[in-house]
């Protein structure tokens, strides 16, 4: 794995695409010696910054025109702690500052463990074990998967006007996982006091993430809300647009939590699966959604190679506006599976073939394919829920959120099931009856909603649901399924 590499063209690139559509981060310009308490740019040294290795052979270099620490050396993860730490900045005459910085964090496990900025008003020299040290609060850091220095937001300082600080970047690294940091135009400057916002919601529809809230938390079925600043053209970050008036796009917007927003490491893409959300907020055909804040439900994962939101099944606009599914409260369910960390208490059953139903941990969910090694094979897989008692209720219903694709008959070889009398074992051992349904291969890998499949012919019994998968030497498709619901 190649894991530092830079692009010496990468300026001019930056200059060309910024003439065609004004998507790409910029530096900002110097401050004002009036403003300006200290900064620090790493342009050929670390300057007057000193380096304290704490453990590991490792330590802070200067990269050209960037300070650097990295645990991965010829290919091997190695264990540090090593720490960057500034001279004496005065903040005597100052009743508020702010510290900035670009910086690049690529390849940790656990970035805000991992990478993080502390300040000590008692450190002279020697390992910061010698002082007093407090992290300070930072936007979350998130690797983008690319080498191109983002902002870090303005962190304040404020707490510590009228002393004089010292500022450490502290970098950790393990035997398993060694990430790069790097860092470059270090400023301290004066400024009115700026609240750092750590409120970045809970996830939850009453307290939704906010964008930076769902950047930073990357976990399925989560609540965001943000506003509309724009959309993605094509293929990765680069092609991120801010507005609406060229947007060609129904697929994906783009998320900020501001609509002053104008740094794209601060933006959330968000997927528009085919459907009702789709239809209804897609720029293509409603440029008049600039702008506009939306509360959006989905799974939070990569998206054009950066964090992002997809499979968005329900959305509601500032207007009062809704559409879609909106998620069920797994509180007052029957039944409910999410296949998020495994197979739960569903067993799989395998009548025939070399497969079986497993836990896909990539994509957190229920996963059977006959499609192995490049090669189609005949196989019969069940997987078959525990027992659910619907005694009591009146008009039970099933729903789950799945992706059928490369099946030669889906709606015979992803087929859902129901016994009465089944308990052990493969499902010859007892009685099943087919449940109407009738599913199509999709044209991508995104999840969609099943629908409700009426369970009201079993109200008051206790039922056992099957998933049945089939393939043969001929054809092999590939079934995949999450949030598994009898309400």
């Amino acid at each position: 794995m190649k894991k530092y590499i830079k692009y010496g063209l990468f300026s001019l690139l930056s200059i060309a695409a910024l003439s065609a559509c004004s998507n790409v981060d910029e530096w900002e310009p110097p401050v004002s010696d009036a403003t300006l308490i200290y900064e620090q740019a790493f342009a050929n040294s670390l300057g007057d910054f000193t380096v304290q290795s704490v453990s590991g052979d490792t330590t802070w270099t200067n990269g050209g025109t960037y300070a650097i620490m990295s645990g991965y050396v010829n290919s091997v993860n190695l264990a540090n702690e090593d720490w960057l730490i500034s001279p004496v900045i005065d903040l005597t005459k100052t009743t508020a500052a702010n510290l900035s910085f670009q910086h690049v964090v690529r390849y940790f496990t656990n970035l805000k463990d991992e990478a993080t900025v502390w300040i000590s008003t008692d450190y002279t020299d020697g390992l910061p074990a010698t002082a007093t040290w407090t992290q300070l609060t930072t936007q979350p850091f998130v690797d983008y998967q690319s080498w191109n220095f983002v902002p870090s937001g303005e962190i304040s300082l404020t707490a510590y006007a009228g002393k004089k600080v010292r500022i450490a970047f502290k970098y950790i690294s393990t035997a398993t996982k060694a990430g790069t940091w790097e860092i470059q135009n270090v400023v301290v400057k004066n400024t009115e006091a700026v609240v750092v916002t750590t409120n970045y919601g809970d996830g939850t529809e009453a307290s939704p993430y906010s964008v930076t809230g769902g950047i930073y938390n990357q976990v399925s079925g989560k609540w965001v809300s943000g506003t509309i600043v724009g959309y993605v053209w094509s293929g990765t970050q680069t092609n991120f647009v801010f507005g609406s008036d060229t947007c060609t796009q129904a697929t994906n917007l783009l998320l900020a939590d501001s609509a002053n927003n104008i740094y794209l490491s601060k933006t959330l893409p968000v997927q528009l699966p085919t459907g009702a959300v789709r239809t209804a907020l897609n720029l293509k055909d409603h440029k008049n959604l600039i702008g506009k804040k939306v509360k959006l439900y989905g799974d939070l994962a990569s998206y054009f190679g950066v964090p992002g939101l997809k499979t968005v099944s329900y959305f509601e606009l500032e207007d009062g506006t809704k559409g879609g599914n909106k998620p069920f409260d797994p509180s007052t369910a029957i039944y409910y599976e999410t296949f998020a960390t495994g197979l739960g208490s569903f067993s799989a059953q395998n009548v025939s073939g070399s497969e079986v139903w497993v836990y896909n941990s990539t994509y957190k969910c229920a996963y059977m394919t006959g499609f192995v090694s490049n090669q189609n094979r005949a196989n019969e897989d069940w997987l078959i829920s525990p027992q659910i008692d619907l005694t009591g209720k009146v008009s039970p219903a099933l729903s789950f959120d799945h992706v059928v694709r490369y099946a030669g008959v889906p709606a015979d070889e992803a087929t859902v099931w129901v016994s009465e009398n089944y308990t052990s074992g493969l499902p010859s051992t007892a009685t099943w009856t087919k449940l109407p349904t009738a599913f199509t291969n999709a044209a991508s890998w995104d999840f969609y909603n099943s629908g409700d499949i009426s369970l009201s012919a079993y109200a008051n019994k206790k039922i056992r649901i099957a998933i049945k998968y089939v393939s043969t030497a001929t054809k092999a498709g590939t079934w995949e399924m999450k949030n598994f619901i009898v309400k």
